[in-house]
């Protein structure tokens, strides 16, 4: 082949090659706005109630970024578009993550058939006032969550970094159960659609982090 001809060649490969990385970052950029749906994760126990066991569930966020403010409640990562640029990605059912991880505990439970009293409350409230409110509640058994970190950051892959403890109580506020998940950890994304990538494998991630809490050995036990 001539020259010439092996230069179109090359110059129009490098023209589809540019068109496909513009491509790349188009779809990268449909993340302006990009929500993950965590509310309706069951996760899968291993627990049983013993006559109906009543389980007041509560989650207290005091991940940094919500209690100073800088982001709202419904806060759960980044999307990243085109060069880098982030974009928030906040909860699919518009309310903070916290009511979002009630609703999955106290589904989850309710599927095993435990009897659950979801108990909502905001990030502004201290440890203390939370205990209180689920021991007004009068269940068996009280479940408070608490959220110290939970954040995912997407490009192509995935990063999610998070630390999340579980308490169980008795009825008079006795400590009977805790345990406690915490990484810092790559997921495999997408380089054509990190986004779809993203909304599948992080409610994915979420699950998995509410089975080891709740099968722990000790909270199985402590709801027994």
């Amino acid at each position: 082949m001539p020259d010439e001809g092996r230069g179109v060649v090359m110059l129009m490969t490098k023209s589809i090659l540019t068109f496909l990385l513009f491509l790349a970052f188009l779809f990268q950029g449909c993340a302006v706005g990009n929500v993950y749906n965590f509310s309706d994760v069951k996760a899968v126990l291993q627990a049983a109630p013993q006559k109906n066991n009543n389980v007041a569930v509560a989650t207290l966020d005091k991940r940094d970024v919500i209690i100073s403010k800088t982001c709202p409640p419904t806060y759960i990562g980044m999307q990243r578009a085109g060069f880098g640029n982030p974009w928030r990605v906040n909860t699919a059912s518009g309310r903070p993550l916290s009511d979002d991880v009630t609703k999955a505990v106290s589904e989850s439970l309710a599927i095993r058939g435990f009897r659950t009293v979801p108990v909502i409350v905001s990030y502004d409230l201290t440890e203390p006032q939370v205990k209180e409110l689920l021991t007004q509640k009068k269940a068996d058994r009280s479940i408070f969550v608490m959220i110290r970190q939970w954040e995912s950051d997407t490009y192509m892959n995935i990063g999610l970094t998070y630390e999340i403890w579980l308490m169980v109580f008795g009825p008079n506020k006795e400590l009977l159960a805790d345990t406690s998940a915490s990484d810092t950890k790559n997921i495999a994304g997408s380089f054509w659609d990190p986004p779809a990538a993203a909304k599948e494998k992080v409610p994915e991630a979420f699950k998995a982090v509410l089975e080891a809490l709740l099968n722990d050995p000790k909270v199985i036990a402590a709801l027994k």
